[in-house]
């Protein structure tokens, strides 16, 4: 993705092949120098069957470290296969490139097991 410095983007946080994903709180990283996160909204996928997900986030501005969690509604199943999982609205703040990078993941499933993933990264030059 390119920014211009000031200018605003919608990047997705995407997964594939999910089994059962109930629950998804992971820590990004970013260049905070380069971009900024201005907003995490809800992707779609968690929702399926129109159910209601909570979303919590923690963005350190300076550290360039974001704790996001994204659940489910208690007593439900965990949804499978590939979609959206958030949306994150990036910020240009000053010529550069960032890697957008997950760090730490914790998926659960809908008993609270683990669900091992293996997270990619993406990288924003602003201009």
């Amino acid at each position: 993705m390119t920014l211009h410095a000031g200018e605003t983007a919608n990047i997705a946080l995407a997964v594939s092949g999910a089994s059962e994903l109930f629950s998804i709180p992971l820590l990004l990283q970013y260049d905070p120098a380069v971009v900024q996160i201005e907003e995490v909204a809800n992707g779609g996928f968690l929702s399926a069957g129109s159910q209601e997900i909570a979303i919590v986030q923690q963005v350190d501005r300076e550290k360039g470290l974001a704790i996001i969690s994204a659940t489910r509604q208690p007593h439900t199943s965990g949804v499978n296969g590939n979609g959206t999982l958030l949306g994150i609205v990036l910020r240009g703040v000053a010529p550069g490139k960032s890697a957008l990078k997950i760090l730490q993941t914790k998926a659960r499933d809908s008993q609270q097991k683990s669900i091992a993933m293996t997270a990619g990264e993406a990288f924003v030059q602003v201009n």
